[in-house]
Formats: C-alpha cells, structure tokens, sequence
C-alpha cells in the first residue's frame, strides 16, 4: 500500500506534489505499485528493465483514451497488480466511499448535511472512468451494475486503470483513489506488482498514418499492400484527410504556401498552429508521402509536392464538392460527453410548405392545398370507367392534392470566444461546426466573434457557403474575452436581421475578464445576457466543467440552457446544437 492511513493533510501534500510534476509534463510513481500522470504510460519490454515504465509525454491521457481535444483535463492512475479477477464495481463502491469520508473528516459539520455531502461527491461520478480485467464503466454507471465487457485491447488487463478528469485543486483526490484502489486489491487476496522506475520519452508511432494506405501516383510500396483506388481517387482521400485538419481548399492552398520556396509566403510553425492546431502528425505524412523534404532552410515542397499543390488549383470545383459532403457527415459516438443544465421554455412558429413529391387522395377529409392535376386526371380516367360514365367526369373523390409538411425554421447566430485560448483545435472546430449547419439546414447561420477589447460580425445571416467561409478564414484568436461586447453585438444582429426563430449559442472555454459599462466584466456579462431573454432569443451556452458556476449564472440571466462539455471538440459541438435544434421542433406552437 501507499503507506499510513489517508488523512486530510497528507492528501493535500501529495496534490501540491503532483500540481507541481503534472505542470511540467512529468509523471510520478506513489508507493511501489501506482503510477499517476497525465500522459499515457507504455510498459517497456521485460528483456530490457523489469518493471519499468514510460510516461509518452507527447501523448495526452484525454486525447488517447476519451478523444479530447484540449491537453491536461484527465489524470491518468494506473495500479499494478499480479494476475487476479478485480469486479469494477467492487472499485467502483469503494472509491465513493472513500472520497465520502474524506469529505467528511476535511469537514465533520457535512455529517449533518448528507445530502450535500453526497452531491459533493456524485459530481465526480461521471468524471472518473475505471477499467479492470472484468470490466469498465464510469463510475456512476458501475455504482448502477452498468458494467461494459473489457476487451483484448484495453487497458487493464494487469493493473486498474482509472482516467479521472480533475482540476489542479482536486489533484489531492488521486491520493485518496490511489490508496483505497490498492487496498481493494489485496483484500481480494491479489498481490501488488512493483514499478522499479518510471522513464519519460515521445510515442514513436504515428496514430493516423494515413500515407500508410494512400498510394499516390509517385508512391512505391515495398511489401505492403495498397489499398485499390484509381490514382485521382487516392489524391482525392489524401485532400479530404487534409481538409479535415485544415478547413477546405483554399485553407489547404494557404498551408502548401507555408513551404514554398518564396520566404515573403511562408508562415513559422507556431502562427500555423495557431490556426489549425497541432499540425506536426500531418506535416510527418505529407514527408512520408514525398510531398515534402527537409532542407537546410527548412521544409519545403517537392517536385511531386508542386504536383499536387498544382491538382488541388485544378481540381478546385470537384474537390470542394468531396469536402462539403464529408462535412455533411453526422459525428459518431453517441451522444458524446456533457452535462445540460437548465431549460428553456419559449415556443417556436413552424413554416409549412407543398410536398411535391408526394400525393394524398382523401375523399372524406377536406381538401386544402395545391391540386395535383397530372394524378387527379389519371384517377378521374379509372374511376370514369368504372363508374360506367360515358365522358371524363371528375369527382370529389377523384381529387389529388400535394401533401404538406411543416418544419421548425431554427437560424443560428453562433458567438464564438476567439481570445488567445481557443486557438489551434477550438477555433477549428467552431469552424467545422458553423459550416456543417449551413450544408445541413436549411436556416441561415451567422457568426459573431469576440476578443482582445470588443466583438466583431464575420459572418452576418447567410445561405451562402462561400460567404461563409470568407469570415471564417478571417478569424484570427488572440488576446482577452470581452464577452460583455460580443453578447450585446450579437443581440443587436439578430434584433436588424430577418430571422425565424433565433437561437445564439455561446462557445466559449473562458469568463470574461474585458468589462463593456463597468469595471467589473464578469456583471457586465450577466447585464448583457439579460438582453437576450428581453429579445425572447433562445440561448445555448457551450461552456467548460472549470467554469460551471459562471456559466449557470449567465444562462440563468438570459433564461436558457448551459451545456458543460469534456471538451470543445466539433463532435461534441454538432450533437449539442442538434438536439437543442430538435427540442425546438418539439415546442412549435399548434
């Protein structure tokens, strides 16, 4: 075990331990048996050192197991532990009662409040996730006998493998997890395995190797086998690949600038990163794929790479339309990670509209709408005949009319934070989101942006793509979050614009902290939002777990909902705004 018995003061020194190591990318080994980082762990084969271990610090415990896209939000502990049957749920119990007692002996005064003290600790219960030989599940799904069959693949086949999503302040609850995770195992008569060093070091695979299976015109394999594609297809999926990092053709236009032989177009690694995130995976397989070479002056196209840069110009219409389609996909995944809280309660007016594709022949209803002649003749003919009539006559029964539909029209303002944090893969996929609801809808989409001192409309309610994608090229992420600004730009577009039934969704990783009317720019915020239930505009909060009370408080304020994401990836994106699109439909008015 880890030692003495768990008491308040030590867990708090083991937290300040490790908010020290995990701030620099480092991981640490508690008594013999545990490991806890945020990177993932590799063990190293047995020949070489027995019982060493290495934390990959270029590879994100979130991003590995739970496909987040910001760094640092889950802790990753691993307990090792000689071959035995370990029951998740047996873990499961006991780490809830162990965070409960903590709780209770950091304050004996939560003795007599327990329901508190219970949502104290139930609001860790769909952050930590658990893994065994037997099993896996978050943990209140475990607490529910809800336990998924463990696979070959997963992790935890010799050790319990937990992935908790803590903040820096709750790092002392790895301890409290550690411990009891480690006295669980011996009590069902398991022994321990000893960790005798931890080492640091890259992951030298690549995770998507996709120059692996394009076979490109001027791409030889050597005892592999390519997949069988006509050579313009496989260029095709090669630019599909990059256009999901990228944008679309004219972004991939501009990074193909960036290794140009002309130094006044090229632009340094981290302002690319900036805008695209971390680009360094695809820059590896487009060397692969000899589309680009080391020079001394740095990387830069080859023949072949000016080939392809010279397709994608000539191709510009054909691949565009690839790239709209495969935007168009749905994510997968579910429902993805996140918490909603709140309710909006405003109805929505729906717009009807002919069905051409599809005929209704009622003589008992009352008919209303456009008369399909074509099919009221043709059913006047049959039934003429078989009424015996001498001529054409037509009928009430006879009559065909287009059928009609009515949908709940949704035009969507998003209010994107563009401060210096969302840079990179945030920014990405606010982008990716905005275009999948222009190519998926038939509603208009605006967007309004917010940093350094004030907000900005980069797109104002369009249907145009290209108008689209003009404003969104132009966002740039940099400095503060006057979110105060943004709020009220935002409000004032859709007030000046002609829309049906608005919806302003915030997507934002931060709080405010530029002031509009005040020097306080947090009130300013909530004063802002208290314009957006004036306007009757339905609000859609996007938001993160670090900063759940702000954002309550502000969705509150404009009478609408707060989602509370892992992280802002597009996946998570997409799904929110779809199913409070959906909820709309489901509160038109009769």
């Amino acid at each position: 075990m880890l030692g003495e018995r768990t008491n308040v003061d030590k867990a708090a020194s083991v937290g300040n331990y490790l908010n020290l190591y995990f701030g620099q990318n480092q991981g640490v080994r508690l008594g013999e048996s545990t490991v806890a980082s945020c990177k993932a762990h590799a063990r190293m084969p047995e020949k070489r050192v027995k019982g060493q271990l290495k934390i990959l610090v270029n590879r994100d415990a979130g991003k590995v197991f739970l496909d987040f896209v910001e760094e640092g939000r889950v802790v990753h502990i691993d307990v090792y532990h000689r071959p035995g049957k370990i029951d998740p749920r047996v873990i499961a119990r006991a780490i809830f009662t162990a965070i409960d007692e903590h709780f209770l002996e950091k304050d004996p005064q939560l003795r007599y409040a327990e329901d508190e003290r219970f949502n104290m600790v139930i609001a860790y219960a769909s952050r930590i996730y658990i893994t065994t030989n037997q099993g896996r599940g978050t943990l209140y799904n475990l607490l529910q006998d809800e336990v998924e069959a463990f696979a070959e693949y997963d992790e935890g086949w010799d050790h319990v493998h937990i992935l908790a999503q803590l903040d820096r302040e709750d790092y002392y609850l790895v301890y409290i997890i550690a411990e009891i995770v480690e006295e669980v195992i011996l009590t069902n008569g398991i022994k321990l395995s000893k960790v005798r060093n931890i080492i640091h070091g890259n992951e030298k695979q690549a995770q998507d190797s996709y120059a692996g299976y394009l076979k490109l015109p001027w791409k030889h394999f050597k005892g592999q086998q390519a997949r069988h594609l006509p050579e313009k297809e496989n260029v095709n999926q090669l630019i599909i690949k990059l256009a999901e990092k990228l944008g679309g053709v004219e972004e991939i236009q501009e990074f193909m600038e960036n290794y140009s032989t002309n130094i006044f177009k090229r632009k340094g690694i981290q302002q690319q990163k900036k805008k695209w995130g971390d680009i360094e995976h695809d820059v590896k397989q487009l060397e692969e794929l000899g589309i680009l070479k080391d020079t001394p002056f740095g990387k830069i196209m080859t023949g072949k790479g000016l080939k392809l840069k010279e397709f994608v110009i000539n191709h510009k219409c054909e691949l565009e339309t690839e790239i709209r389609r495969n935007t168009r996909r749905l994510p997968s995944g579910g429902g993805g990670r996140f918490k909603k809280l709140g309710q909006i309660d405003r109805k929505t007016s729906k717009v009807e509209y002919t069905n051409r594709n599809k005929t209704v022949n009622n003589p008992e209803q009352n008919w209303s709408g456009d008369l399909a002649v074509p099919e009221t003749v043709i059913q006047a003919l049959k039934n003429s005949y078989l009424r015996g009539d001498d001529h054409l006559t037509i009928k009430k029964q006879d009559l065909h009319y287009y059928e009609k539909k009515s949908y709940v029209p949704v035009d969507i303002c998003l209010l994107i934070d563009a401060s210096g944090s969302m840079a990179g893969d945030k920014r990405q996929a606010a982008c990716f989101l905005a275009e999948h609801l222009l190519l998926t809808g038939k509603e208009k989409v605006a967007v309004v942006t917010f940093q350094e001192r004030g907000s900005n409309v980069v797109v104002p309610f369009t249907r145009k793509q290209m108008v689209l994608k003009q404003g969104l090229a132009t966002i740039n992420p940099a400095g503060l979050t006057p979110m105060a600004d943004g709020i009220v730009n935002a409000v004032n577009l859709i007030k000046d614009s002609k829309v049906r039934n608005p919806m302003l969704v915030l997507i934002t990783d931060g709080i405010p902290n530029i002031p509009l009317w005040t020097l306080d720019a947090k009130t300013d915020a909530l004063d802002a939002a208290a314009l957006i239930a004036k306007e009757k505009i339905r609000f859609v909060c996007i938001g993160v777990e670090a900063h759940r009370f702000y954002l309550e408080k502000l969705s509150r304020q404009a009478e609408g909902v707060v989602y509370l994401v892992d992280d802002l990836n597009k996946d998570n994106l997409i799904n929110i705004v779809r199913m409070e699109k959906q909820t709309s439909s489901d509160n038109k008015l009769a």
